[in-house]
């Protein structure tokens, strides 16, 4: 890896204080949500506010990360084994966190013995947020900016003012940047609200007889992160702790907003200042934030099983395979924004069709305290990928 000098970001000065006032956020919100439900409540309007202010600041970025990268990899005179080095290792990864998702359910069955009446928690589908078709509306917006931010970046390529093009976008990105950014001072405020809700909403008594479910998929992405990105990182001669403390203040912010997203405008100007390619990391990170979702995997695969075992249903072996499938479709629409592996759920059960969705909102009292382990396994699935390729590339292309 080339020598070059850690740059200063937003994140080094900020996140180093931002961990205590979580944790303190997390305390109070906690407190507020079990003695002051009522006020708990009311309190979601903020956060939905906020994610909704992030959505309209990430989705562009996004938009304009993935059109750039595309046509700066055209740029390379390997494009082509690039891309296909890319989508292999996409697939190897994320088949296997689903098979390790299948592995911990099957191993630790988190539906079997729960002592829940699942008669009892009907009442929370009507009040789940996440339920409706503003938010199906949402993920078939988001694909489609996808297949347009990729067709984009293909048209860039036959402009005779492509460098011209290129920096508009370089520009625009820098903009919501600095919008972004200043809006994660309020992410303590945010953690706050989201913990008082989900306490004063669902209640402890709720989320009791699902800890093994929790347990279960923070099990399963620790494993997946220090086993399976372990062994990649170490195949590519690439310290993983040192990774890890070189961009912990990136998974403070994906800690505190349960979103991989938050880190997006991050995470380039950090493994860039490490000496990782500039070209490769444009190009395959914002994919990997759709097709490298290894964290949506994991949860995906064990709440079906839990589903499984909690209403006590025969499965085969052909039955297995066609979940696989639509896990690893699903998954692709848990594009990093809070809520969406509830929806990529939905989605799973709704083509899979064997498994009931009358008591799927069960589920949802504890997503949100899942959330946080599929954001990080996401995150650093999409760092290490960029990593990766990026060592394989080093050789070949010039920084």
């Amino acid at each position: 890896m080339s020598s070059v000098s850690r740059q200063k970001t937003f994140t080094d000065a900020y996140v180093r204080s931002l961990s205590l006032y979580v944790f303190a956020a997390i305390i109070c919100g906690a407190l507020t949500g079990y003695y002051f439900p009522e006020i708990g409540k009311k309190l979601r309007t903020v956060s939905y506010y906020f994610f909704l202010i992030l959505e309209f600041l990430i989705v562009p970025v996004i938009f304009i990360a993935i059109t750039y990268g595309v046509s700066y990899v055209f740029s390379i005179q390997n494009a082509f084994r690039v891309i296909m080095q890319m989508i292999c290792y996409f697939l190897l990864i994320t088949t296997i966190s689903i098979a390790l998702g299948f592995g911990f359910g099957f191993l630790l069955k988190p539906g079997a013995d729960t002592g829940i009446d699942i008669t009892s928690v009907g009442k929370y589908v009507s009040g789940s947020p996440v339920i409706g078709s503003g938010r199906l509306l949402y993920v078939n917006n988001y694909m489609m900016m996808l297949l347009l931010s990729i067709a984009g970046g293909i048209v860039i390529n036959f402009f005779k003012n492509k460098d011209k093009v290129l920096l508009f976008l370089d520009n625009s990105r820098e903009v919501f940047y600095k919008l972004i950014k200043y809006l994660y001072f309020t992410l303590p405020i945010i953690v706050f609200c989201n913990i008082a809700y989900g306490i004063s909403v669902y209640g402890i008594n709720t989320l009791l007889p699902l800890s093994k479910l929790v347990a279960t998929v923070y099990l399963a992405c620790i494993i997946f992160i220090i086993g399976i990105l372990g062994t990649v990182s170490y195949l590519f001669k690439i310290n993983l702790w040192d990774f890890l403390i070189s961009i912990k203040e990136e998974i403070v912010l994906v800690l505190a907003t349960s979103s991989s997203k938050t880190s997006f405008p991050m995470i380039f100007e950090k493994m860039e200042s490490q000496g990782y390619n500039r070209k490769i990391l444009r190009f395959v990170i914002p994919l990997g934030y759709n097709f490298n979702l290894a964290g949506a995997c994991i949860y995906l695969s064990i709440a079906c099983l839990f589903l499984v075992q909690l209403y006590n249903i025969h499965l085969d072996y052909t039955d297995y395979i066609w979940l696989f499938t639509v896990v690893s479709i699903a998954s692709k629409t848990a594009s990093g924004v809070p809520g969406s592996g509830f929806l990529a759920l939905v989605f799973t059960l709704d083509r899979f069709g064997k498994i009931p969705m009358s008591e799927i909102a069960l589920l949802y009292s504890v997503d949100r305290f899942m959330n946080e382990a599929r954001a990080v396994t996401n995150f650093i699935g999409i760092a290490i990928g960029g990593a990766v390729i990026s060592k394989i590339n080093q050789k070949h292309i010039n920084i």
